[in-house]
Order: C-alpha cells, then sequence, then structure tokens
C-alpha cells in the first residue's frame, strides 16, 4: 500500500545488462498512459503486452528491442509497478481536486439499456470513457498550471504529477478557506 505520506518509490527495469530508473511519473508520462489505456480495449494478451511494452518504453525511455530482450519476470514486474502507480496512487489525486465530491457519480438505469447494449446503441464503455476523463483531467490540470503558476506548457508536462495534482489541491482547498 502507498501512502500519503510516502516518496514515490523508484521503479527499475533491468534490460540485460542495462538498468533503468524512475523515480518520477510526469504529467506527460501519465496522459501517454491514458492514452494507451484508452486504446487497448482488446482481451487480447499479445495487444496487451503491446500496450505494456509501449508504457514502458514512455516511462523509462527504453528502446522497444530492449524491452523484448528483456526477462519477461523483469518486464512484467515494471509494468505492474507502474499501473499500480498510475491506477491506485495517480488517478485517484485527481478526485482530491474536487473535495466534497469524490464520492463515485452513478449512472441512473434505464429499462432500456439491455437493449440498447445488445442493438449497440451505447457508444461508450465505461473503461474507455475513464481513460478518456483521465486524459481531460490531465489537460485541465495543464491549463490550471500555466494560468495560476506561469509554467510553459513544457514545464508543466515535465513535471512530477504527484507534486502538481497536490500542490493543485492545496490550492483549491486554501481558496475555499479564503472565501470563508
Amino acid at each position: 500500500k502507498f501512502y500519503k505520506w510516502q516518496v514515490m518509490p523508484e521503479l527499475i527495469l533491468m534490460c540485460e545488462q542495462k538498468e533503468y530508473v524512475c523515480t518520477a511519473i510526469t504529467v506527460n508520462m501519465y496522459r501517454r498512459y491514458a492514452e494507451i489505456m484508452e486504446r487497448n480495449e482488446s482481451d487480447s494478451i499479445q495487444d496487451a503486452l503491446e500496450a505494456n511494452t509501449r508504457i514502458l518504453m514512455d516511462v523509462f525511455g527504453a528502446r522497444q528491442r530492449e524491452i523484448e530482450q528483456a526477462e519477461p519476470e523483469e518486464v512484467l514486474t515494471a509494468a505492474k509497478e507502474i499501473h499500480f502507480m498510475m491506477q491506485d496512487v495517480i488517478t485517484p489525486k485527481f478526485l482530491e481536486l474536487n473535495p466534497g465530491h469524490s464520492e463515485q457519480i452513478q449512472k441512473e438505469k434505464s429499462a432500456f439499456d439491455e437493449y440498447d447494449e445488445e442493438n449497440g446503441y451505447n457508444e461508450e464503455s465505461s473503461t474507455e470513457s475513464i481513460w478518456k476523463i483521465c486524459k481531460e483531467n490531465v489537460d485541465r490540470v495543464v491549463k490550471i498550471c500555466i494560468r495560476l503558476m506561469k509554467n510553459s506548457y513544457q514545464q508543466c508536462m515535465e513535471s512530477d504529477i504527484i507534486r502538481l495534482l497536490e500542490h493543485a489541491a492545496f490550492e483549491i482547498q486554501t481558496a475555499n478557506e479564503d472565501r470563508r
């Protein structure tokens, strides 16, 4: 389990004789992760391996050939650690940006939902929309970072996303306190 007070653990990928280390997830890495996850709708093991390879390339800066030649256990361990950081640590931080409304939004069931699903009228799947929302949220945080912190787009994209989200949550919290 990862606690708020902990610093992000080092993520390590061993590719033959070369060790890749990631000590921070940037905004750009998270956004690319969300893009890859949104496109990875397949249940195919091959598609999952290709998605994991692209994610490892983005996070570690390794080349595809190096990842493909690495020990499978190393690749799967690194991919699992990245998925944990992205899904269980970073994504929930977006909920902290909306204090008091962090509960899940529940969609009302309709009598026609089953019929619509059977006939292909439901255009978006829940998984796809989650990653689309994550990308949109990243874009909003980047816009806020540019406007309020006077950072360039590149500075925002290279920022540690955990620290940026914590700072944004602090700013929102103190803005609400200032109104009182």
